[in-house]
């Protein structure tokens, strides 16, 4: 008998069709290492000017990088000349070395001393509506800004925070970024345990959180053409299907940096999931995604044509 494509066993049974990932050459051991130990004995100011430096190196390293974030920013902002598009560019690579230090500096100290480094939270009274009210809600976030911030400030809220990853292809970097300096209400669940989505499910309707990150489609046979930017990109319709299985909403989640290196952390309005009708939530969730990747193309840390992904 065919499995229903809707139901959340048959998402969890069915291997991807064509797997989706992108990988480079630098992602060494001994560099995040490296990061690990000297970053935190830095000023923050000191670790930034570094981070600059090499993300003016990598960016010549990597030029097929270089050309896709153009390329991606030039259909973000269509109107943007090319010294235009180019300076944004460079922007990316610095922002995500800033992001690289921050990761294993600033994300590793307590929660007192994060909070120093944010901002403002706009949009805290939708969350605070959800808290009290004691659901569970599937936090959808993207490789935007300091994504894992977000999801640490927000594990001391009483509930258990589930972070959704896909392995790190490195055991030692694996260790590094989902085992150590955890705090206990964080937990990172990798997506390569087949029980993942109903142990997810049951952690919704235990009232805890579902953290994912919904801008990369997965290759699965769930993804979605989606339009985007005025053009259709592969998303995944999985997290959108966890909720609508555990009746819980979907809350958008972004953290981006201000010129000032403090942090905004937004949170946008409950989206509600209707069995059946999950694509009418990726949607939505689309729409604000949108919104905040055209606020900060520069913090959008996507190094491949989205539109186009490469197959593994």
């Amino acid at each position: 008998m065919t499995p229903n494509p809707g139901s959340l066993k048959a998402l969890a049974a069915t291997p991807p069709a064509s797997p989706l990932w992108y990988t480079h050459a630098y992602d060494w051991p001994i560099l995040y290492n490296l990061v690990n130990r000297s970053m935190p004995l830095m000023p923050r100011r000191l670790r930034f000017a570094l981070a600059n430096v090499v993300a003016g190196l990598f960016r010549r390293l990597m030029p097929r990088e270089y050309a896709s974030a153009q390329a991606n920013i030039a259909r973000i902002r269509p109107d943007a000349d090319a010294a235009t598009t180019a300076w944004f560019a460079r922007s990316l690579f610095r922002h995500f070395a800033y992001y690289f230090v921050d990761l294993l500096s600033l994300n590793r100290q307590s929660p007192e001393i994060q909070r120093r480094h944010v901002h403002r939270v706009h949009g805290y009274t939708r969350l605070e509506a959800v808290l009290e009210s004691g659901c569970g809600f599937v936090a959808a976030t993207a490789h935007l800004g300091n994504w894992e911030l977000a999801g640490r400030l927000l594990s001391p809220f009483g509930k258990t925070v589930n972070v959704l990853t896909a392995p790190e292809p490195q055991a030692a970097i694996q260790r590094l970024l989902r085992e150590q300096d955890t705090p206990p209400g964080l937990r990172f669940v990798s997506n390569d345990n087949a029980g993942v989505l109903m142990n997810l499910l049951m952690a919704l309707r235990r009232g805890e959180v579902v953290a994912v990150q919904i801008d990369r489609g997965t290759g699965h046979r769930s993804d979605l053409p989606i339009e985007f930017f005025g053009a259709a990109a592969p998303f995944p319709s999985g997290p959108f299907r966890l909720a609508g299985a555990a009746g819980v909403p979907v809350i958008p989640f972004f953290c981006l940096m201000r010129p000032d290196r403090l942090y905004d952390i937004h949170i946008g309005g409950a989206i509600a999931v209707t069995r059946g009708d999950e694509e009418a939530a990726l949607r939505q969730m689309i729409r604000v995604l949108e919104h905040y990747v055209a606020k900060a193309p520069d913090q959008w840390f996507n190094f491949y044509d989205v539109w186009r992904p490469p197959t593994a």
